[in-house]
């Protein structure tokens, strides 16, 4: 009678502790919902080394994920239009940008996309990246040129709570128009598909960073990628497999 009466007891405990995994479970999208309610803006910061300008359009969700409606913004010396930028804070961004250089010299310039995550990655990431970077003789003069701006800089970085982390198309790279009315591209990727490149922990934010020269009057295009996964299983993973090892013991133990 004495086993039988701890057979029942532990039993018992081990369905407790299988509710308390359901529930946690439960409240892992509530978690995330939560703050991407609160979080309602994309960061865009655009600077040419003199100054530097902020926008901060709005994150819709779609019901099957999150994006940026496609927004064209114009600062003195220059035209960015934005556009196909969707993201998820788990998280990754995706978002295609051209500027046109309205001045009569080139201009250097550094775009910035920063991204808050939901929920901090700890014990290490994996992250992966991709870009398109090209150039369109806008003005019809013959030349137009894409370039890095010196050394250390890239034309593509992957960040990570402010800090760059992928760099792909590092300096000097450059593109040129092949004639007049022209346009070129290049592209290239690290750690896709996947992601499988080890990271460092995500703690606040993840973003996408474009460093580079543009001939007057041309336009530069950028389509580009940038995503971070944890390096460790998900809880909700471990949860899973805990709920499964409960099982199973709770079945052996009747």
């Amino acid at each position: 009678m004495n086993t039988g009466t701890q057979r029942t007891g532990s039993a018992s405990l081990m369905q407790r502790s299988i509710r308390k995994y359901v529930v946690w479970l439960a409240l892992l999208p509530v978690i995330a919902s939560s703050f991407a309610q609160a979080q309602q803006t994309l960061d865009i910061k655009l600077s040419n080394g003199v100054n530097t300008w902020e926008w901060h359009p709005a994150i819709i969700d779609t019901g099957s994920g999150y994006k940026v409606n496609d927004i064209t913004y114009n600062v003195p010396g220059a035209s960015l239009f934005c556009y196909n930028m969707t993201l998820a804070y788990d998280p990754f961004i995706s978002a295609s940008v051209d500027v046109l250089n309205n001045t009569a010299g080139a201009q250097n310039y550094t775009l910035i996309f920063p991204l808050p995550i939901s929920l901090a990655i700890t014990g290490g990431s994996l992250m992966g990246g991709s870009t398109q970077g090209g150039v369109t003789d806008a003005n019809f003069n013959g030349t137009g040129t894409l370039s890095t701006v010196g050394p250390g800089t890239d034309l593509y970085n992957g960040r990570i709570d402010g800090v760059s982390v992928l760099p792909l198309f590092p300096n000097p790279t450059a593109v040129n128009s092949p004639f007049a009315g022209g346009s070129s591209s290049v592209s290239a990727n690290a750690g896709l598909p996947g992601p499988t490149i080890a990271g460092p922990d995500v703690l606040t934010s993840i973003g996408i960073e474009h460093e580079f020269s543009l001939t007057p009057g041309d336009r530069a295009t950028f389509t580009s990628f940038f995503v971070v996964a944890n390096a460790i299983p998900e809880p909700a993973s471990l949860s899973l497999l805990a709920i499964g090892g409960l099982m199973l013991l709770c079945r052996r133990r009747r």
